[in-house]
């Protein structure tokens, strides 16, 4: 058998690229404009959402514990509404979210929510429902405050996004656990009080803030989500884990073992089936770090999960930024780290004082408009973008002061505000 010459055989494949390659192009060309048009789909849907900044001031006899706030979020979660096909490929749809913020500056703290406007009597009637004497008011956006081409300028900062060290069916601590047993009374610790005190014991001008933004997701997500930490579990207790291949990889497989058995018959002929191997029964015994990993991973994974973003930030006057602040926004967030579970830590790809080497001005820079922007639009890009949380543990970072706190620097409501407007529902 003769082997066409090099030459030969790169005539033949220009013959087949002019041939039929212009296909690849126009493909190429096309795909290019389809991903365009629905960035621009994107762009337009989000820049025409429309916010109402709700301040929530609850009274000093207010008697709700996180779980009301839990109960909040769970019911929130009927804004979602999954797309369909015009929405989804011709309108740049994505599924709606709101913000949980905290601003806090000197001795001062604000608990403001930042709802869709078309969803703002849900989430009133909501809060309503679950903290009957709160007062709600409608106020102007507080990060306005700052502009971003000002950084370095009249002002300096840091910030970072907020990530999950583990996987994201792994649980942090929540507040069941924050429990002094010793105590009379009073036995609950408030975590969330430790991060505000923490906030607003800082010099005139300063200022901090938290952003926790909370997409609902649809059933098939929160499906995927549960099946990973199943199979997690099932892996810790020492069980076979198949992973079903996908029709690529089943197809590669089909095609790299028929040369192989062919030459095999070829040389030596037929063979005889191998008889199966049994599996051998495999017990394990999971210490107790995997046993506590196994059922905080089964008490998450069995409730609604939510797509999560969570921001913090940091402001100076000019020249006044200290680098110990940097450790107060992250240390705030240690509280709720457990060492056999999961952890919360400062983002590397968003911290803005991480670029270190090449042209680490210019990075920083960029960082920080960056952060400021995405705070600022309450950016959360993409459906598939975030990490997912239980409402326990949402609740746990986030919610409205309870009736053990005594810190002057939150703002409240006067003691009888009186019952909610007759026209938002849930009341």
């Amino acid at each position: 058998m003769t082997v066409p010459p090099v030459t030969e055989l790169v005539t033949i494949f220009g013959d087949v690229l002019l041939t039929w390659g212009w296909l690849f192009v126009v493909f190429l060309a096309l795909w290019i404009a389809w991903e365009s048009y629905k960035l621009l789909k994107h762009i337009d849907y989000v820049a025409g959402i429309q916010w109402t900044f709700l301040q929530i001031n609850v009274t000093d006899e207010s008697a709700q514990t996180p779980k009301a706030f839990e109960n909040c979020i769970e019911v929130i979660g009927g804004m979602h509404k999954d797309p369909d096909v015009i929405e989804r490929l011709f309108e740049g749809y994505f599924l709606p979210w709101y913000s949980c913020e905290l601003q806090c500056s000197k001795d001062r703290t604000r608990y403001i929510m930042v709802a869709p406007t078309p969803h703002r009597k849900l989430i009133e009637g909501v809060i309503y429902g679950q903290y009957p004497m709160v007062e709600i008011k409608e106020v102007e956006d507080y990060t306005l405050e700052f502009d971003y081409r000002d950084i370095g300028k009249k002002f300096e900062m840091w910030g970072s996004e907020i990530v999950n060290v583990d996987e994201d069916y792994m649980p942090i601590r929540t507040y069941h656990e924050f429990e002094d047993t010793l105590a009379e009374d009073d036995r609950f610790i408030d975590p969330h009080q430790s991060l505000v005190e923490a906030f607003t014991h800082i010099n005139e001008g300063e200022h901090f803030w938290v952003q926790v933004l909370i997409k609902p997701v649809s059933a098939d997500t929160i499906s995927d989500w549960a099946d990973a930490g199943q199979e997690a579990i099932a892996e810790l207790s020492g069980q076979k884990v198949e992973q079903e291949e996908s029709i690529f990889k089943k197809a590669a497989a089909l095609f790299t073992a028929v040369p192989g058995e062919l030459m095999s018959a070829a040389l030596s002929g037929p063979q005889e089936a191998a008889e199966p191997e049994r599996e051998q029964l495999r017990l394990k015994f999971p210490n107790p770090a995997e046993d506590a990993a196994m059922k905080g991973i089964l008490m998450k994974v069995a409730r609604n999960g939510y797509k999560t973003k969570i921001r913090v930030m940091h402001f100076a006057p000019l020249g006044k930024l200290h680098k110990p602040n940097y450790g107060k926004a992250i240390g705030a967030f240690k509280q709720f780290n457990s060492f056999n579970l999961n952890s919360l830590m400062p983002d590397g790809r968003t911290k803005t004082n991480g670029p270190n080497y090449i042209l680490k001005q210019t990075r920083r820079a960029y960082r920080m408009r960056s952060i400021l922007l995405n705070y600022q639009w309450r950016d959360f890009w993409g459906d598939d973008s975030g990490f997912m949380m239980s409402a326990e543990e949402l609740a746990t970072l986030y919610h409205f002061p309870v009736k053990y706190v005594r810190s002057p620097s939150v703002e409240r409501a006067a003691a009888g505000v009186g019952a909610p407007p007759a026209n938002v529902p849930y009341a």
